[in-house]
């Protein structure tokens, strides 16, 4: 089987969570003998493909491209949409700029222009006019889509109006290379992981974390500075303290690994996210974990955490002292669904069962006219 992973053209200037669920579950495909080919952007699909994967639904426009290319060569394709929940993310745009009905879907088309502008391509006015039309088409006319979890699924549904022809829900994976096993060292450290910016809330946890009492844990920082939200940078930094509350910077995945065996709780109050993988990883580190409560992260960590709200700095402190007080537990069952090598057995199938189908593909509907960069 040969397989053509497609996502949007800016992943080597502009990683993300979506470059690195295609890195890791093609990764773990090759290990199973599927050869493949990575071709970002819109650059014209080659011949002698089986399947094309597609990554993202929200850089719209190229993912709408690479599915007309697919399709027009005839060749089977399956999405993987990391579909982030719009109610969660107009409630998170509505608080950030002010506006009680913020226009999530108009925002979005206009960020759809700025990204091909940053990227230097040709703005493509009809994923700007039609960018929730397009998300629809997109997911109706792929041969399979593969949610991260049944919650994902779920919200496509609802929020698109869109059923997927067939949908198979494969897990993401997680992995630290060199992780130590916990140690019987004192765990006293609360950690906060990611970006430095509005969405992960680093503020919000900063200061919930101040409502605790002084003097028996330290909190830890670790993320990149968003160079594109310098004021917010400027608002953490100011509220750091010395031995209390502190930014450390960027490190390794191996360097962050050893910080969690040695940390009490890695806390994820993020306005929206997927499913929050730091979490996962806090877990099989021997930390126990507070996230932000939403449909997507129930389905993930169950009973096995415990849950804030973003918008309240009083839950988030109540999250981080009851995560606190949980006794150690021993999670190595559960993580086991989480591996990488998991992940790519669930899209393998997906493959080998969308391909068994494609002989016998229903008539299609006529596709939408689209913009080529």
């Amino acid at each position: 089987m040969k397989v053509l992973f497609r996502i949007r053209g800016d992943i080597d200037r502009y990683p993300g969570g979506d470059e690195v669920q295609l890195r890791r579950t093609r990764e773990a495909l090759e290990t199973m003998g599927v050869q493949t080919v990575l071709l970002p952007g819109t650059a014209e699909m080659p011949e002698g493909f089986d399947i094309v994967h597609l990554f993202n639904t929200t850089r719209i426009h190229e993912t709408a491209v690479q599915l007309e290319q697919a399709r027009k060569r005839g060749v089977p394709v399956v999405v993987s949409p990391i579909w982030h929940s719009t109610s969660e993310m107009r409630k998170f745009y509505g608080r950030l700029r002010g506006w009680p009905w913020f226009p999530l879907t108009a925002y979005q088309s206009a960020k759809e222009a700025w990204y091909a502008r940053r990227s230097g391509l040709p703005i493509s006015w009809s994923s700007v006019l039609g960018f929730r039309a397009m998300q629809r088409h997109v997911v109706r006319m792929a041969d399979a889509v593969l949610p991260n979890s049944e919650a994902e699924l779920h919200l496509l549904q609802a929020e698109l109006g869109v059923r997927p022809r067939s949908t198979f829900v494969v897990p993401n994976g997680f992995a630290f290379a060199g992780r130590p096993a916990p140690g019987s060292f004192a765990r006293e450290d609360v950690l906060c992981v990611g970006r430095i910016e509005p969405r992960k809330n680093q503020l919000g946890v900063i200061r919930a974390f101040k409502r605790l009492p002084r003097g028996l844990h330290r909190l830890r920082l670790f993320g990149v500075m968003n160079e594109g939200h310098s004021k917010y940078a400027e608002q953490v930094r100011a509220e750091l303290v010395p031995g209390w509350v502190e930014y450390a910077g960027v490190v390794s995945q191996t360097e962050l690994a050893v910080e969690m065996a040695r940390s009490a709780v890695v806390v994820l109050a993020s306005f929206f996210e997927t499913c929050g993988l730091v979490i996962l990883e806090a877990l099989a580190c021997g930390a126990q974990g507070c996230v932000t409560q939403s449909p997507c992260s129930r389905d993930y960590y169950g009973p096995r955490v415990e849950y804030c709200d973003p918008y309240d700095e009083a839950s988030i402190a109540d999250g981080i002292a009851a995560a606190l007080k949980r006794p150690p537990e021993d999670h190595t069952e559960y993580l086991r669904q989480f591996s990488w090598n998991r992940a790519a057995e669930e899209t393998l199938r997906a493959y080998e069962q969308v391909l068994a189908r494609s002989t016998a593909r229903q008539p299609e509907a006529a596709p939408v006219l689209i913009d080529a960069y």
